[in-house]
Formats: structure tokens, C-alpha cells, sequence
């Protein structure tokens, strides 16, 4: 599968609208660094998929904290 998103690409956040399973978000780390996961939720759980596959998964947790900044509504592509 080709990623959807590329370095380049610029992407609009809505911070009002809930993010759901497979939604692409936008969040502030505990070190306030803005991060983009995918959210991937299984049962109560909540997960935060990296677009690197380099990565881990990291499920949200009191030892994980992040607050969402907002869900990815628009994606543009810069030429």
C-alpha cells in the first residue's frame, strides 16, 4: 500500500470534530511536540499508528499522554 501522505503535503486540522477509528489526527506530546498518527481503535482501547513504519504503535495511556489537537479533514498537495 503507498502512503497517502508525502513530505511537501500541507493538511487541514479541524480541532471541533471528534476523531474516529482510522482517522488521521493531529497531537501535542508530553514534550509539547505537535505529532500526526492515525488513531486505531479496538474495543477501549486507543491506539496511535505512525505513518513511519519505522515506529511502534503506542496505545494511549496515563504513561502515554497526548492531547489531540484535532482530526485531519483536507489534505493538499503542493507542486
Amino acid at each position: 500500500m503507498r502512503h497517502e501522505f508525502r513530505d511537501g503535503d500541507i493538511i487541514i486540522v479541524n480541532p471541533h470534530i471528534k476523531p474516529n477509528h482510522n482517522d488521521y489526527i493531529v497531537l501535542k506530546n508530553a514534550g509539547d511536540e505537535a505529532v500526526f498518527k492515525q488513531m486505531k481503535k479496538y474495543g477501549k482501547a486507543r491506539i496511535l499508528h505512525p505513518l513511519n513504519p519505522n515506529y511502534p504503535d503506542i496505545e494511549l495511556s496515563d504513561k502515554h499522554q497526548y492531547r489531540i489537537i484535532g482530526k485531519v479533514v483536507e489534505k493538499k498537495k503542493r507542486y
